[in-house]
């Protein structure tokens, strides 16, 4: 036999559930997009609200929202150039390093998360590195772990990955542990 509850028992049951969980500013991430330039915020337009912050503007978006009680951001990067394996990623003059380093500079207790991921750096907009028509996953995870050391040495407190390779986050714990992050 089925019971089912009154609704006003099930309300009451989710009432509790959502005052459980209490949110903050302390808790939120902002996500900020990065590319290169100077004094550039440009709308982008499939995301309203969102913006494409040049290193400098990053950093007074940084500065505004930690003003405001936000401790968190995502870092995306839009690189100036893209090839097939996506090198721009790990540069240690790539956008994302060089807004890791002028954000932490001005705000060192901001945590700074940054995405590990290669779609946007390669020509071809795929996760990893193409062989013979394929993603190579193999050849994908020793370039993610690039990213992510370059991160951690330009002052990441988070790397993030986003993509879809399988066993991104052993090698990437793996590098960062020989590098002794």
């Amino acid at each position: 036999m089925i019971i089912r509850p009154r609704r006003l028992r099930r309300t009451s049951t989710l009432r509790e559930m959502v005052r459980e969980t209490k949110l903050s500013l302390k808790d939120f991430i902002s996500p900020l997009f990065v590319k290169h330039g100077q004094d550039k915020k440009d709308p982008i337009l499939s995301m309203p609200g969102q913006y494409q912050f040049s290193v400098d503007t990053v950093v007074k978006e940084s500065e505004e929202l930690w003003s405001l009680g936000v401790p968190s951001i995502i870092l995306f990067g839009l690189p100036d150039k893209k090839d097939d394996k996506g090198s721009r990623s790990w540069a240690e003059d790539g956008v994302v390093q060089r807004a890791v380093r002028a954000i932490k500079d001005r705000l060192p207790d901001m945590v700074v998360i940054t995405d590990v991921c290669l779609c946007e750096y390669t020509d071809h907009g795929h996760c990893g590195v193409i062989k013979n028509g394929q993603v190579d996953n193999d050849a994908t995870l020793e370039l993610l772990a690039r990213q992510a050391l370059s991160h951690a040495r330009a002052g990441a407190d988070i790397v993030a990955p986003s993509d879809m390779m399988d066993g991104r986050v052993a090698a990437i714990i793996e590098a960062l542990d020989s590098q002794c992050y």
